[in-house]
């Protein structure tokens, strides 16, 4: 793996462990703005390749697998309250840990599948994308939990309004 890759992989897990651990407004039109941000640089500097054979579609399907686990393990166990008539959310220190968790799983899958010969062409795009769709399950399922505590559905919606 390229330094270059290393990093900018350090520096996207550094942004998203800040931003859970920061309180933020739960709004629906933006909840999966960070999984389109993570998803668009791993297609950007190495995405992802078709498993050239059967074990290697079982390795996809297993890292797929964990990421929807871990984003409605993470959805569910997100911090969410009412205050002041908008609805907050904040990580905690399990759904960060769920997520150094499933990064560390991610690479270690992506390890024995190159040592076996498995799958030598995935890469940093693969585990971003991975992180891609485990938040955006955590995003739907922290949305569902917060909708009905009066959760805006866009930023333009006006502050205690009925829907």
């Amino acid at each position: 793996m390229p330094a270059s890759s290393l990093l900018i992989i350090l520096a996207l897990v550094g942004y998203a462990i800040y931003k859970q651990s920061q309180r933020h407004e739960v709004v629906g039109s933006s909840r999966f703005k960070l999984a389109i941000i993570y998803g668009i640089v791993g297609i950007a500097i190495g995405g992802y390749h078709v498993p050239v054979n059967g074990l290697a579609w079982l390795f996809l399907g297993i890292s797929i697998a964990l990421s929807v686990v871990v984003g409605l393990a993470r959805g569910r166990y997100t911090r969410i309250w009412n205050e002041g008539g908008r609805v907050y959310a904040q990580g905690t220190a399990l759904t960060i840990g769920l997520f150094l968790g499933m990064v560390v799983v991610k690479f270690g899958l992506g390890t024995i599948a190159y040592f076996e010969g498995i799958n030598d062409s995935g890469g940093i795009g693969e585990v971003l994308i991975m992180i891609a769709v485990m938040i955006a399950f955590q995003a739907e399922l922290v949305w569902r939990r917060a909708e009905p505590l009066g959760a805006r559905d866009s930023s333009a919606d006006a502050v205690g309004v009925a829907r």
